[in-house]
């Protein structure tokens, strides 16, 4: 819900519009764009009051909205999904597929996909090159104001890169750019100006030159949020969890770690380093060619989720949209889904135990809901994200596995996520994070395991993880 917000841009400004899950980012930009309509204030375009009654009245206005969820549609091609709803047509009326090759060519080059061929499938790309695609179809219309939400979110650096010197392009031309993301630093060195919304109201607007991280934080949620190591609460002696020779079929080469109860460990490498399919290949997902693991001396059967749960592993895989979240079900299911059989009788679900073990999660965790009935949608990312959280911490864990945890979650969702992870690790859990933020490396971690290409090349505990090591070993097998 929005509060009587004040916002202007002129031609070719570049503003970063910040703010926690649920500050009023999406509505009000959706209000501008046309999907939504305000109950009450105006928006004014070119000096001109516009009443937008659908997303297509504002893009024929010349604003173009590219959200964070990807809605690309896998079985089209580039350049049927560049020019979807504005498909060129000769005078027979049949599309006109060589103008729009044409036009796809043009519009890939400039977010820096030249090497992606237009009549490729688009889902054969990865996630990152489908959100370019997103862009490439936002821009090739010319619009007046393009506004991109979280667009960096699935992106390398190198393509982050490329995307930075578009808008840059973009605002020379005269092309006003909102850029919506939660990474102060991109928002800092790449905006003019740095909006900041908290609980639907605009709390401030200033040059970026003007303002610095620490500031920003205090703007978005009320107070000064620092992230930094508590200190570990490792129990020393045996490790709890013993993995050895692990690989899969084929990016893993043998991976060979112990965890002890109480530290949290994260594991750092490039995109494709293998973190992921590490964490898959330990948990069950993804089918291991060799190796074991043993939690607490009890060697355990590899390459079967449901064993792995029973087993004492927990996950919490990246992406909650398609790989955490039941979207169509409550808040309570979504938490409970770990653990089903364990509230059953007779076939049957105990609604007075669900409910209860629900509600217990959901206070330690301090899910911010309305009901524990509604559904998980309506809840912001970082409480779906705590939600995933209480569903593997129901499973009552040993070890537990969080892939990027923090993903497109705000500064103060993911100051109580670390404080989470920390709780957990004092309640004697062995926590594995795998991230691509060196600065949550270091708030989190006891121990740093750096992967490159499939093979463990760094194991660097607290003392002897600086910046500069874990990068040297990330690069080693480039």
């Amino acid at each position: 819900m929005l509060h009587g917000v004040d916002l202007s841009i002129a031609p070719g400004e570049v503003i970063g519009l910040l703010g926690e899950n649920g500050a009023g980012k999406s509505t009000l930009m959706n209000i501008v764009s046309g999907s939504l309509k305000a109950d009450a204030g105006r928006v004014l375009l070119d000096g001109r009051e516009v009443q937008f009654g659908s997303v297509r009245d504002g893009i024929e206005a010349g604003i173009r909205f590219v959200h964070q969820e990807l809605s690309t549609i896998g079985s089209l091609s580039v350049a049927e999904n560049i020019f979807l709803g504005d498909y060129f047509a000769g005078r027979s009326g049949l599309v006109d597929r060589n103008r729009m090759t044409q036009g796809s060519l043009e519009a890939l080059a400039a977010v820096g996909l030249e090497h992606v061929d237009p009549k490729t499938d688009v889902d054969t790309l990865r996630p990152g090159q489908q959100q370019l695609i997103e862009i490439a179809k936002a821009i090739v219309v010319e619009p007046t104001l393009l506004i991109l939400d979280e667009p960096t979110s699935s992106l390398t650096p190198f393509e982050a890169k490329k995307l930075f010197e578009l808008i840059g392009k973009l605002s020379a031309s005269g092309v006003a750019v909102i850029f919506i993301t939660h990474k102060l630093e991109e928002a800092l060195a790449n905006c003019h100006r740095i909006v900041v919304l908290r609980d639907g109201k605009l709390v401030s607007d200033e040059a970026a030159k003007a303002t610095d991280k620490a500031r920003l934080i205090q703007h978005m949620v009320g107070k000064t949020s620092v992230f930094e190591w508590g200190g570990s609460v490792m129990q020393p002696g045996q490790p709890q969890v013993e993995i050895r020779g692990l690989r899969d079929e084929h990016h893993l080469k043998p991976i060979d770690l112990d965890l002890n109860a109480g530290e949290v460990v994260a594991l750092f490498g490039l995109v494709g380093a293998g973190r992921t399919e590490f964490m898959e290949t330990l948990f069950g997902f993804r089918r291991a060619a060799a190796g074991s693991i043993s939690i607490g001396g009890v060697p355990l059967r590899l390459g079967h989720v449901p064993t792995s749960v029973r087993n004492g592993i927990a996950m919490v895989p990246e992406g909650r949209k398609k790989r955490g979240i039941l979207p169509s079900h409550s808040v309570e299911r979504n938490i409970t889904l770990s653990c089903l059989e364990s509230l059953s009788r007779l076939g049957f679900i105990r609604g007075s135990a669900e409910r209860t073990g629900a509600a217990r999660l959901a206070r330690a965790l301090h899910i911010r809901m309305a009901t524990a009935d509604q559904q998980i949608t309506d809840l912001s990312g970082g409480n779906q994200q705590k939600a995933i959280f209480a569903r593997a911490v129901m499973a009552g864990p040993r070890l537990l596995l969080l892939d990027e945890p923090t993903h497109g979650v705000d500064v103060g969702a993911k100051s109580e996520i670390y404080e989470i992870i920390h709780d957990l690790a004092r309640k004697g859990m062995s926590v594995v994070v795998s991230s691509s933020e060196l600065p949550e490396v270091f708030a989190i971690a006891d121990r740093c395991v750096v992967f490159s290409r499939g093979d463990l090349v760094g194991n660097l505990g607290r003392a002897e993880m600086t910046e500069h090591d874990i990068l040297r070993l990330a690069f080693a097998n480039h």
